[in-house]
């Protein structure tokens, strides 16, 4: 199975003959997009590594039982956001702390410093933003906004309706609004 295999083939291939290399395909898919979104919501790099590993241990335990109902990259992301529900709530951060080690951009290597000083106020004052967001916020509006999960999928994952999704977003983006104006003037 191959990089361009679907989703649903590569999940039967492991279920069928629990050859771990069956997962590979996903695990190289999905890794970079987890984990990005562990780190908008523990705005911890290395918390968000960490994490990661352990969303796809979790995969690795229960896609024998995985039935389809649900696409896996709905399934997939459930058990991300549970993970870091759960992590968040066993460090009793929310909000949470921000990380010295704010989200790196390649496209600053070559910036003035005064541009990179810039820069970096705004990432912390980003991820400031974020963290004062509650759970249920920040995951609608990580989901959406910087992910490009569609609300339907979002509603699916988060366990709720998709105007509840629709509301969750509004709400994040006039308190993110509220807490960047300064940039938006």
């Amino acid at each position: 199975m191959g990089e361009t295999a679907r989703d649903d083939e590569l999940v039967a291939a492991f279920q069928t003959t629990r050859d771990i290399r069956a997962l590979d395909g996903l695990i190289r898919r999905y890794t970079p997009k987890v984990r990005a979104t562990l780190y908008h919501m523990v705005l911890n790099e290395a918390d968000a590594d960490d994490l990661t590993q352990e969303v796809f241990l979790r995969v690795l335990n229960g896609l024998g039982q995985f039935e389809g109902r649900a696409c896996f990259s709905t399934w997939l992301y459930r058990i991300a956001m549970n993970t870091a529900r759960a992590f968040l709530r066993r460090q009793g951060r929310s909000p949470i702390r921000l990380s010295d080690n704010l989200a790196a951009h390649p496209d600053r290597g070559h910036q003035r410093p005064d541009q990179a000083a810039m820069a970096k106020e705004l990432d912390a004052d980003i991820a400031a933003a974020l963290a004062s967001l509650s759970g249920p916020l920040r995951a609608a509006i990580v989901l959406t906004a910087i992910h490009g999960l569609g609300g339907r999928e979002v509603a699916d994952i988060e366990g709720c309706s998709a105007a509840t999704v629709y509301w969750r977003v509004h709400k994040a983006r006039k308190i993110l609004k509220q807490r960047l104006e300064q940039y938006l003037a």
